[in-house]
């Protein structure tokens, strides 16, 4: 074997591994771009959430600050 078929064969070695750890470095940018959509989205409905849970204690304190506001014949009511 000559020097150039040894040098042309680990030319072609190097460049098949560049080529797979790029590719291995786009799949981790695909996946974080993945993971960071995915705490968006749940950021989102812990805000809503605590929007809800805030609206939830405010018509209770309203109610325990005002117990003759609610109608006497609420069918929502529990006794």
């Amino acid at each position: 074997m000559s020097i150039t078929t040894i040098i042309g064969l680990l030319s072609g070695i190097v460049s098949a591994i560049v080529s797979f750890m790029n590719w291995l470095h786009e799949q981790q940018l695909v996946q974080s771009g993945v993971a960071q959509q995915q705490l968006d989205d749940l950021k989102g409905q812990i805000h809503d959430v605590q929007i809800a849970i805030a609206a939830r204690e405010a018509v209770r304190a309203d109610v325990a600050a005002r117990p003759d506001s609610l109608p006497v014949n609420d069918p929502f009511r529990r006794d």
